[in-house]
C-alpha cells in the first residue's frame, strides 16, 4: 500500500465541494471562505505512540520513553507547522486521545501530556476549546485539528511555482530524532506569516516527511521539476550523507519558490536572524514532476524519499529519525 497513491484515489471520489471551500485537499491546510476577506484554515494530525514518540515499557526500538509533556507539546506543535505553511495565525484547537495501558498510571500520563499541550498553547495563544478521551487495548492515539485564519491576498499554497523560480528553505534538515528535534522544534510561524505578507513565498509546503518526498510534493503541485542542490541542504549532522538525511524526515521546516528577481530582497531583508536560510535548488520545466540533479538525473528512484505510514512498521518512524 502506497499512501500517496491512496490519497490520490480518495480525492478523485470526494464530491464537488461548495464554494466555500477555497482549498481543498491535498495541501497542508483545508481553507474555508470566512469575513473580512479572511480564511479559515483547517487541519488535523496525529501522534500514534511507539511510531512518533516512544512508549513506556516499549523497548523494541530502545529509546527512552518521551516524556508525556513532550508527547502533548508535539501534538500542538506538528499542527502548528502546517498553519506556518499556509502564513497563517493559529487560533483555536481540538483533540481526542486514546490513551493505552502500557503507562503505570494512565491518569496521570494523560494529565502530563494535556500540561505540556496547554502550556505550548499559551505560548502560541491558540486555545483549546474541545475535544474527546477515550482507552485503547494497544498504543497511544492523540489526534488534533487545528484552526487558523490568513488573509484570503496572503495564503500560501503548494500550488504556484513557476520554471526558473528558487528553492529556499529554513532551518537544518536530518537526524531529528538523535538531536531530539522531532520533539522539541519552534514551528515556524513568524518566518510563514512574513513570507505570505511579503508575498515572497510563491509556493509552500512544511517539511514533515522528509526533504525529498515534500519537495516532490511541491514539484508535482505545481507540475514541474526541482533542481535539488544537496551538497547545499544544510544539515544537523554534517557527517551524514545529504543523500539519506534528505528523507529522514520530521525537520518542520519551510520549503517554498522564490521569483529569481526577488531572491536579493529575500535574503537581504530577512528578518530572522536565529533561522538559517538558504537557496537549495530551482523549478525546471520538465516532462513530468521529479526531483533532479545538476546532472539531471532523478533523486527519487531508488532512495527512501522520506515516511510513508503504509509502507514502515510501528516503531520505524521514530527509530528512523
Amino acid at each position: 500500500m502506497n499512501e500517496e497513491r491512496f490519497l490520490e484515489t480518495l480525492f478523485r471520489r470526494l464530491p464537488r465541494p461548495p464554494g466555500e471551500l477555497v482549498v481543498g485537499p491535498g495541501d497542508d491546510c483545508a481553507a474555508i471562505a470566512d469575513r473580512d476577506n479572511q480564511l479559515l484554515l483547517i487541519a488535523l494530525d496525529q501522534l500514534i505512540g511507539g511510531r512518533h514518540y516512544a512508549n513506556e515499557n516499549n523497548h523494541a526500538n530502545q529509546l527512552e520513553p518521551t516524556p508525556p509533556e513532550a508527547v502533548g507539546r508535539k501534538l500542538l506543535t506538528r499542527n502548528l507547522s502546517d498553519i506556518a505553511a499556509m502564513g497563517g495565525t493559529p487560533t483555536f484547537c481540538l483533540t481526542g486521545f486514546a490513551v493505552s495501558p502500557r503507562h503505570r498510571d494512565r491518569s496521570d500520563w494523560l494529565r502530563r501530556v494535556f500540561e505540556g499541550l496547554l502550556q505550548t498553547a499559551a505560548e502560541y495563544r491558540v486555545h483549546l476549546i474541545g475535544g474527546d478521551l477515550a482507552a485503547t487495548d494497544r498504543d497511544d492515539v492523540g489526534s488534533l485539528t487545528i484552526l487558523g485564519t490568513v488573509p484570503v491576498a496572503q495564503v500560501c499554497r503548494r500550488t504556484g511555482a513557476d520554471p526558473c523560480d528558487l528553492l529556499f528553505a529554513t532551518g537544518c534538515f536530518g537526524d531529528s530524532l538523535a538531536s531530539g528535534h522531532h520533539l522539541d522544534f519552534s514551528p515556524r510561524l513568524p518566518e510563514g506569516r512574513w513570507l505570505a505578507r511579503q508575498g515572497i513565498a510563491k509556493a509552500m509546503i512544511d517539511v514533515s516527511d522528509g526533504l525529498l518526498l515534500d519537495s516532490l510534493r511541491l514539484a508535482r503541485a505545481s507540475r514541474l521539476a526541482i533542481e535539488m542542490e544537496l551538497a547545499a541542504v544544510p544539515l544537523r549532522n554534517p557527517q551524514r550523507p545529504p543523500e539519506t538525511a534528505a528523507g529522514d524526515g520530521e525537520d518542520y521546516e519551510l520549503l517554498f519558490a522564490v521569483a529569481p528577481q526577488r531572491a536579493p530582497e529575500l535574503v537581504e531583508r530577512w528578518p530572522f536572524p536565529d533561522t538559517p536560510l538558504t537557496r537549495i535548488g530551482s523549478f525546471q520545466a520538465n516532462q513530468k514532476p521529479d526531483i533532479l540533479d545538476r546532472r539531471g538525473k532523478s533523486l527519487t528512484t531508488a532512495r527512501r524519499l522520506g515516511y510513508d505510514h503504509y509502507r514502515e512498521t510501528c516503531g520505524n518512524h521514530a527509530a528512523s529519525q
